[in-house]
């Protein structure tokens, strides 16, 4: 997507909480338009819609 701007991997996590073969992983993801202010609405469905394309591409699930 044009409007995500960097991604950052900041956390890789493999415990006792995590099931085997399985690994955490948390990311800073920025967002960003270069001719306006993104609004509350539309960051919202550009998270959605990532998480969709991670769930379906990895098996990606989020963490609670």
């Amino acid at each position: 997507n044009p409007l995500i701007e960097e991604v950052e991997l900041f956390d890789d996590y493999r415990g006792p909480s995590i099931p085997e073969g399985k690994k955490s992983l948390a990311y800073t993801i920025s967002y960003r338009a270069d001719d306006r202010t993104l609004t509350d609405s539309e960051m919202n469905a550009l998270h959605v819609e990532l998480m969709a394309r991670l769930a379906k591409e990895f098996d990606a699930q989020p963490r609670m």
